[in-house]
């Protein structure tokens, strides 16, 4: 995998987690478009406005503010996320409500990624869901559409929450929920035009034990 993208900022999750949840799974909902390129949301939920003033300010304030003021939202593993493609870098940017300031990946990340391909987007995190610990995890796909996630014979779901042309390719974003027992490197089953393939995907997130084989 390519380097790893630049976080921005600072992550103000004593102003914020008053506010409201700080963890959920995610969710569906009816289609809606916007952001930077062809933008595909499987969900919006409601962002609060007060903390969306200060995603923005920061966006503008590290040089990342959304082309023509435009971004997405929708419901991540945290709860409710904007993404963008920043108008002055071309980087691909996320922000929620535990971090306000955004992580982005760069423009040259995004250039060299392999198409088709798919790779993991910051920035991944613990989530507690009916008293399970698992990872969640945010997708980029290059070229091609990811169908789901499997490992010992389990299958797990990805929500499409954006996509957009960028760099000479169209990047899909996706985010998953995978066990924080059952890290290891995952087949992804995904789809180039008509025809399936397979790729597969080092998701030992924790970086220690050994993984599972899938």
């Amino acid at each position: 995998m390519a380097g790893r993208p630049v976080k921005l900022g600072v992550v103000l999750v004593g102003l914020v987690c008053g506010v409201s949840s700080c963890a959920s799974l995610p969710g569906g909902g009816g289609p809606t478009a916007a952001g930077g390129g062809a933008a595909t949301v499987t969900a919006r939920p409601a962002f609060p406005e007060n903390i969306k003033k200060l995603v923005l300010k920061f966006a503008t304030e590290n040089g990342t503010a959304p082309a023509g003021g435009r971004f997405t939202e929708y419901d991540g593993a945290h709860g409710p996320e904007l993404i963008w493609v920043s108008e002055r870098t071309g980087d691909l940017c996320v922000a929620s409500e535990t971090v306000t300031a955004g992580m982005c990946q760069t423009a040259k990340r995004t250039a060299e990624a392999p198409v088709p391909g798919v790779d993991v987007f910051e920035d991944s995190g613990l989530t507690d869901h009916h008293g399970e610990s698992s990872w969640a995890i945010r997708l980029v796909a290059s070229g091609e559409a990811v169908d789901h996630l499997s490992c010992q014979g389990k299958d797990f779901p990805v929500l499409k929450v954006y996509s957009a042309d960028l760099a000479g390719a169209l990047r899909t974003v996706y985010t998953v929920a995978i066990p924080r027992n059952l890290q290891g490197e995952y087949k992804v089953a995904v789809r180039r035009g008509s025809e399936s393939a397979e790729e597969r995907l080092d998701l030992n997130m924790d970086k220690v034990g050994p993984p599972a084989q899938c």
